[in-house]
């Protein structure tokens, strides 16, 4: 499994207000469409938000962050982090 997906998801959060739209009125018709393809694993990561895990997977954390800039997949800034945090407070 590859990461890069996530990853060009979120820099592509940046660039493309159509996306952002696509990703807040129907996220997962959006995230199926997305190419290269995600895993399901990544999927159901990232409908669930849990940039945590997708960290822990080697996402970019910066790359992540734009998912709680716009206010996508049940994120802001502050779940964002907190999720983040969880993620590492063990390891």
């Amino acid at each position: 499994m590859s990461i890069y997906a996530v990853n060009k998801i979120c820099y592509r959060v940046v660039h493309e207000p159509a996306l952002r739209a696509a990703l807040s009125e129907t996220p997962e018709q959006a995230l199926r469409a997305v190419r290269p393809a995600l895993s399901e694993e990544e999927l159901r990561a990232l409908l669930a938000g849990d940039v945590g895990r997708l960290s822990r997977m080697g996402a970019n954390n910066f790359l992540l962050h734009q998912l709680g800039r716009f206010r996508l997949l049940g994120l802001d800034l502050p779940s964002y982090a907190d999720r983040i945090r969880a993620a590492y407070r063990d390891a």
